[in-house]
């Protein structure tokens, strides 16, 4: 059975890199940490770092097992967050996981509107990947997640769910900015598409590619394919969130693409969380949020 303490180390050990740092950081001699490291990997049943002059490296066995560690450190610091709350009868923090998407705008809005400003509101933000997130809603490691759902998920409340059509930012300078309403695959076919993974890369496959056609660049997210095409050239598809933000400081044309299958996204929370009131005011300005970009992209 793993200690606290040997978890301890080896979190510390995984972050700073070496033995003695890990000492430092957890106020602990450099032998205490290597008996506390011996004993996690006798535990453990397998070596986890790869001993050096200068320092440790880890194993690909630590670097999974960091993972779980990492995950488990969140929630047991949400609960010790929660029980100092509970002391105070106070519920002024909010703990919020987002993917880029949701960071550019309709969080920075939703907390302006929450007027964080005026209040003595703790706040843990986090931008991750959706498959960390939802894990961490899993764990119950924050409170208020927003999420791109690529398939469906039972392990999380959904608090509200909807989807918004791919987006392509056309430059002002190209030829397809001089008209508006929406594209199709077809009109694109002539020019360099950047497009997101997962969906839109299985739309813009190189087996179907014509003759001639440049084949497509696909990116993790819509602010990496926007700022790609902005230094190389190239269209992006992009999802409405993010191309909503992208307009307001760059000359193009956003143009929906009507026959790529729509960007799906999902609020959530940890099941069974116990949500304070401003976590609920904080949602709801979130959900404010995502209507009113919902509501631009029908103007496309």
């Amino acid at each position: 059975m793993f200690t606290l303490n040997q978890l301890k180390v080896f979190h510390a050990i995984m972050q700073t890199g070496s033995v003695s740092a890990a000492g430092r950081r957890l106020n602990l001699s450099q032998p205490s940490v290597s008996r506390l490291l011996s004993d996690l990997e006798r535990e453990f049943g397998a070596a986890l770092f790869r001993r050096r002059s200068k320092g440790v490296t880890p194993l690909p066995e630590a670097l999974e097992f960091f993972q779980e560690v990492e995950r488990n450190f969140m929630a047991l610091a949400n609960l010790e967050e929660v029980a100092a709350q509970i002391a105070r009868r106070d519920r002024g923090s909010l703990s919020i996981a987002t993917i880029t998407a949701a960071s550019l705008d309709i969080v920075p809005n939703a907390l302006k509107n929450l007027n964080i400003a005026e209040k003595n509101i703790r706040i843990d933000w986090r931008v991750r990947s959706s498959n960390w997130i939802l894990d961490y809603a899993r764990f119950g490691a924050m409170r208020t997640g927003f999420v791109y759902m690529s398939h469906g998920r039972t392990e999380m409340n959904v608090l509200f769910e909807g989807s918004l059509p791919h987006v392509c930012f056309v430059p002002e300078s190209h030829p397809l900015s001089a008209s508006r309403g929406p594209l199709s695959l077809a009109a694109l076919d002539p020019y360099q598409i950047i497009g997101l993974h997962d969906d839109v890369e299985g739309a813009l496959s190189l087996g179907d590619l014509p003759v001639g056609k440049p084949p497509p660049v696909t990116v993790e997210t819509s602010l990496a394919a926007l700022t790609l095409s902005n230094a190389c050239g190239g269209l992006p598809i992009v999802d409405g969130f993010t191309a909503c933000h992208w307009v307001k400081q760059h000359k193009g044309q956003p143009r929906i693409v009507e026959d790529l299958p729509v960007y799906r996204f999902a609020v959530v929370e940890p099941v069974g969380v116990n949500a304070s009131q401003i976590d609920r005011d904080f949602q709801s300005c979130l959900i404010e949020e995502i209507e009113r970009v919902v509501a631009w992209t029908r103007q496309l």
